[in-house]
C-alpha cells in the first residue's frame, strides 16, 4: 500500500475506490437502519423505520453496484 494520495498505479486507485465505495455502502446501510430504529422508538410510528430500510436497500444496492462495476472494470494496455 502507497502512501501517495493520488497513485499512478491503475490497479491502486481501483482498491482505493473500492474501499471507499464499501465503506460508504457500509455507512448508508447501518444509518438507513440505525436512523429509522430511532426515530421509530422515539415517534412510535413504523412509517420511519419502514422509510429508513427504503433508504438502507437503496444505498447498499447502490455502492454495491458501483464496487462491482470497480472490480469488474477491464484495462486495456
Amino acid at each position: 500500500m502507497s502512501m501517495q494520495q493520488y497513485p499512478r498505479n491503475p490497479i491502486e486507485k481501483r482498491k482505493q475506490e473500492v474501499r471507499k465505495n464499501s465503506r460508504n455502502a457500509a455507512v448508508s446501510v447501518i444509518g438507513g437502519v440505525g436512523g429509522g430504529a430511532v426515530l421509530w422508538l422515539l415517534t412510535s410510528s413504523a412509517t420511519f423505520m419502514v422509510l429508513g430500510l427504503i433508504l438502507a436497500v437503496v444505498g447498499g444496492l447502490y455502492y454495491y453496484n458501483q464496487v462491482k462495476k470497480t472490480i469488474n472494470q477491464r484495462d486495456n494496455y
